[in-house]
């Protein structure tokens, strides 16, 4: 049963690693989004848009994951370390960060917040990253 309990312990941290990958992918559209014209940018601005609900969804269930993990395993629902507090933290940023995407195509100024949110998530969800890094070790 303890291995059990190990593979489900590490299905967050997997899950989290392939969506922290997405995330990196898709903050590469401030750059990539300076060399499109015409329609072309405009099915991508769609592709991104769609992209970011994606990664949303993606990241609630990987919260949801690490939550029923803890659960299943013993350890409770509530977060015990710094790591744990800052997953629905992120979850909400992100969950705002893509409701200004979704406006910035009508308002200039959602548009700056999406970006200035997007540069905050991919700070912290580095130092988030970090702190899970870490706390796998006390936990297995």
């Amino acid at each position: 049963m303890e291995a059990l309990d190990t593979i489900i312990l590490l299905l967050h941290p997997i899950t989290a690693a392939a969506i922290l990958a997405w995330m990196w992918w898709q903050y590469g559209w401030k750059r990539k989004s300076r060399e499109l014209k015409g329609e072309t940018r405009r099915q991508e601005i769609e592709r991104h848009e769609k992209v970011g609900e994606r990664i949303l969804i993606a990241a609630i269930i990987s919260v949801m994951i690490a939550f029923i993990a803890r659960w299943y395993t013993g350890l409770g629902l509530m977060p015990g370390s710094l790591h744990g507090f800052t997953g629905p933290l992120g979850i909400t940023l992100l969950w705002i960060t893509a409701r200004w995407g979704r406006k910035s195509r009508k308002d200039r100024v959602s548009k700056t917040k999406h970006g200035r949110a997007a540069d905050l998530l991919i700070a912290l969800m580095i130092l988030h990253s970090f702190l899970g890094f870490l706390y796998i070790f006390e936990v297995l």
